[in-house]
Order: C-alpha cells, then structure tokens, then sequence
C-alpha cells in the first residue's frame, strides 16, 4: 500500500500499488474509510454504465443499491432480491424504493449530490483479517479524527471534467472521477465534517428500530441507518449495535 497526498487540507488516501494517480479514473471505484493497518468501514462500489450511476457495498448491505439514472430519476433502494428474501423490508406503501428524487441538472455551473456515505469514527469495525478478499483495488481514504467528526464520501455528479474545487479550510480530495455524457462527469469527493447534527438523527432512528428488532440480537450486529441531509440529499451510515449505544449515553439518553 501506498500513501497519496498533497497538502495539510487534502485528505490522505492509501492506494495499491502505491504509484497509483489520484483520482481514480476507472470503473468501477472502490473504496473504504480508513487504513490498510487498521481498522476500516465496509468497502463501497461506484460504477457507471452506459450513461446511469450505480452505487452499492461490496462486503454487508448488498441488499441496498443507488441508481443515478441519466434519464433523471435517481433512486436509493433495497434489490429485488432483498423484498423477495424479506417482505419487511418493503417501505410503508408496499414500495422498496427509499427515496426518489428528479433532479435538475440544468444548471452548468452547478454540481450535484446523488448520495452520501456517512463514516463516523466508532463506524470502524473491520479489521484486517476480516478484509482478506478484498481486492487490492480498494482505496482507503483517511478516517475522521476524533469522536466530533465523520468523513463524507459523496458521489458528485458534475457538469465539466474538471476536478471540483474545496474552499479554504475544507480537508478533501477527489478520489475518483468517471466521464458521463457532454461533459458531465461522476466524482467520488469525500470530506471531513462535524457530525453534531447527524448523531442524535443516528440515536433517534435506533431508538425507533427497537420495536422491530429480533430478541436477542447481538451488540456486535451492525446497525444501517439512511436519511436524508437538510439539503434533501440522501445518505447511509453504519454502526455497532454497541456503538449507537455508546452514542446514546454519551448523549445523556438512555435506549
């Protein structure tokens, strides 16, 4: 493995084989927060084909995919499969469908957020051993640094081939980018950011998920949550069952 970086405000980011050029230029993309020693977030895929976008983790979850498609519908849902294995699964109107949204891609000034993979630092819970399948393709992106923040990875759709830029102060990096039609382009863009006001969404929706929940289950099973950002972009975290328990006393709340 080797370490790709920049400056103090670009995130580092360890690639295999270690000369490899950031940003990523081949589909599909993949990637995981934090280190190749250490421990890390589950592996993501991001590919495109023909001119649609898909999204979905490669190791846990792959009940649950993201579909950017070119046509203008963009959809965060669990698989056929998934429904099919697990009828519950099915959202309030019978749909497996989470959230849609038709956006307006217009603008050619203006990027787009299709989704967002929230990676808090207790989200780390695989270790080497448990990653030995995985390709060395895998890009590992730096994890947050202490317990006030989280790493964005958000998958950008961009109306040039350029990199997008960062405002001073911001630590981030274009990890990937892949060519769309006129133009447009899929960046892999991720950031670090305060998660004060996606904690408490995180501890909300646990507590919610505790009149659904098996007997008996496990506080090393994995907890998925999916929401949506103030802005209406959707996103997706992982945690422990042990660790959005820790959250919750930490915030002086009791599950």
């Amino acid at each position: 493995m080797g370490e790709n970086k920049s400056n103090s405000n670009i995130l580092h980011v360890w690639v295999s084989p270690p000369n490899t050029p950031i940003p990523l230029v081949k589909s599909p993309l993949r990637f995981a927060v934090g280190t190749p020693e250490g421990v890390s977030s589950n592996s993501w895929r991001v590919w495109v084909q023909g001119t649609d976008i898909y999204v979905s983790c490669r190791d846990n979850f792959r009940e649950f995919k993201v579909s950017l498609h070119a046509s203008g519908v963009w959809r965060v849902a669990f698989t056929e499969k998934a429904i099919k294995n697990n009828p519950l699964l099915k959202t309030h109107n019978g749909d497996r469908v989470l959230h849609r949204q038709e956006p307006d891609l217009t603008d050619k000034t203006k990027a787009t957020i299709g989704f967002q993979i929230v990676i808090l630092s207790n989200g780390l819970y695989l270790n080497p051993d448990q990653r030995k399948k995985w390709p060395k393709s895998v890009v590992f992106v730096e994890p947050p640094i202490d317990e006030g923040e989280m790493t964005v990875v958000a998958v950008v759709v961009v109306p040039t081939d350029s990199n997008l830029v960062f405002p001073e102060g911001i630590r981030g990096a274009v990890i990937g980018k892949l060519p769309l039609n006129n133009k447009h382009t899929v960046q892999l863009v991720v950031t670090h950011e305060t998660n004060a006001t996606i904690k408490p969404l995180i501890a909300e929706a646990y507590r919610k998920s505790l009149d659904f929940q098996p007997p008996g289950l496990p506080e090393e099973a994995v907890f998925l949550v999916h929401g949506n950002r103030p802005e209406g972009t959707p996103w997706i975290s992982a945690l422990r069952v042990v660790d959005v328990k820790s959250i919750e006393e930490k915030m002086g709340q009791n599950v």
